[in-house]
Parts: structure tokens; sequence; C-alpha cells
């Protein structure tokens, strides 16, 4: 799986982990050997560690975009994964909407 940088040097971004915008000050590829496109690619927005695509939205895209779809664009991609309770039995649980599994 190959990446491709979708934001440039001196573009300004909105940084969704922060809550602010930032402009990008250094584009960092993660290169492997033997292959001709980087792996990954990160983002150096001058706030402290390194940002990957998912973390930042194009200002272009905030501005040009409605009220809605702009939420869209800043929600963040959960998943909830159930495991077993061990502390609990399936019994002392029935309540639960799936007893047994936690959160």
């Amino acid at each position: 799986l190959m990446a491709k940088a979708l934001f440039h040097k001196a573009q300004r971004v909105y940084v969704k982990p922060v809550g602010t915008y930032a402009l990008v000050e250094k584009v960092i590829p993660h290169w492997v050997k033997g292959v001709e496109e980087p792996l990954r690619v990160t983002y150096d927005c001058g706030l402290g560690r390194e940002f990957t695509a998912a973390e930042l939205v194009s200002e272009e895209a905030l501005r040009g975009s409605d009220r809605t779809s702009q939420e869209d664009v800043l929600l963040e991609q959960w998943r909830i994964q159930r495991l077993n309770n061990r502390w609990q039995s399936d019994g002392d649980a029935s309540h639960h909407p799936y007893p047994g599994t936690y959160p």
C-alpha cells in the first residue's frame, strides 16, 4: 500500500487533534528499500509531533463546504471493540445489552 502526499509545504491546514490551524512546515515521506513510492507520509506542522493525513484537513475543504459536511470532515473514525468481561459473569450483567462483554 503506497502513500502519496495530500498536502504540500506552506499549506494552511486544520489540525484536528489540536483544534487549530497550522502551516505544513515539512512533508516527511517514510521510504522502504526497494520500493519506488513512500510507504507513508507524515507532516510536521510545528506543533511538537508529526501528523498523518487523516489528522489534517485542508483549509479549502473546510471553507468550501457547508456546515453539515464540515462536521463530517472533522469526525474521526472510531470503532468499539467488545471483549470478554473477566470481572462479571453473564448472569451478573444480564441487564447489559451485551452480557459478559465490556465496554
